[in-house]
């Protein structure tokens, strides 16, 4: 199955969430705050040698869950980060959220290719989003 990585700052939604996905076989990566998102998925701005090496370097999840609601940074803040990196710009992304219907248009006009569920949700609802948006080769 996948790695999840999920940015949530409701401790009881990013539990359930996490414990939905790992029912249905993913591993998941719960990141408390939007910095310790960006800098797990971003690479630092200093050459290392993993960034000289024909290798690309290997994002640390599969697929992000997003919230676009957060305390420290905004969420829409955090997918235009990911979205400006060449690194992260087709990872797979579903936002999970309760904004308003401008806000959730106004993200998919950042990362069209992103996936949406609103809060509330139900078991199918979350892992079919995170199914549906992975390729077929990590499925």
């Amino acid at each position: 199955m996948a790695q999840v990585g999920l940015l949530e700052d409701n401790v009881r939604i990013a539990r359930l969430c996490a414990t939905m996905l790992q029912y249905a076989g993913h591993q998941v990566t719960i990141y408390d705050h939007a910095l310790e998102c960006l800098q797990a998925l971003l690479p630092p701005t200093e050459i290392s040698s993993q960034a000289t090496s024909l290798q690309p370097p290997i994002l640390p999840v599969d697929v992000l869950i997003l919230d676009l609601h957060l305390p420290d940074v905004d969420g829409l803040d955090v997918l235009r980060r990911l979205q400006a990196h060449p690194l992260t710009q087709r990872l797979p992304l579903i936002f999970c959220t309760a904004a308003a219907l401008s806000e959730v248009e106004l993200a998919l006009s950042i990362a069209p290719h992103a996936s949406v569920i609103e809060k509330p949700f139900t078991f199918k609802d979350l892992t079919s989003a995170v199914i549906n948006v992975l390729p077929s080769a990590t499925k």
